[in-house]
């Protein structure tokens, strides 16, 4: 299970330190440098892929007293929401993302796939753990180090880590059936679903 110390060693490790943490509390420059970027580059992790384990749905309501024209209505993003994956039953073309609003010409509710900031280590999957902790190293190994070119290696372990994971979350889903629009609907339109190597198939 993971935890800020395992995660923070393995950052470490991954630039050839022999400074270890053996607890959060820790009063050290590694600890202090780690803490310093965690909140962010989870964050940023978490935007770089739909990862599995942090994919999660809503119904959002119509908000009120909020400008949306020349759209009919706008519809604001879960608190915990980082990256919007999908919403369901509209296509591209028929919404616009502007700061935490969606802006639609659809009412309420409307239903949306995102990904959550799970802020919790030992919720994460193993693959999660890995390549935030190269990403770790990468934004440290400049304080820690001195060493430009440990971090551009630990640039390119979580780039790699990242590839890793999409390749792992991609067999573990079957092909995904788009929900139809609206006016998919209306004309007798059949789902398309999309295979494990980006094919559409109808």
């Amino acid at each position: 299970m993971a935890d800020f110390v395992t995660i923070a060693n393995l950052a470490a490790s991954a630039l050839e330190e022999d400074d270890q943490l053996r607890s959060p509390s820790d009063d050290t420059h590694l600890a202090r440098s780690v803490r310093a970027v965690w909140d962010l580059e989870r964050r940023a992790a978490l935007r770089d892929h739909s990862w599995n384990f942090a994919m999660r749905r809503a119904a959002l309501p119509a908000v009120a007293n909020e400008n949306t024209a020349p759209y009919a209505a706008g519809f604001r993003l879960p608190a915990d929401c980082v990256r919007l994956i999908e919403v369901l039953t509209l296509r591209r073309s028929d919404y616009q993302l502007e700061g935490r609003l969606i802006l639609t010409g659809g009412k309420g509710p409307l239903n949306i796939r995102y990904i959550t900031d799970v802020t919790e280590p030992a919720l994460w999957d193993d693959l999660f753990v890995k390549a935030f902790a190269m990403r770790v190293a990468w934004q440290i190994a400049g304080r820690i180090t001195g060493d430009p070119q440990r971090a551009q290696l630990a640039e390119r372990r979580y780039w790699s880590a990242l590839k890793e994971a999409k390749r792992v979350d991609a067999r573990e889903n079957p092909p995904v059936a788009f929900e139809a629009t609206e006016w998919e609907r209306a004309r007798g339109a059949m789902p398309e679903r999309v295979d494990r190597h980006g094919l559409v198939w109808p």
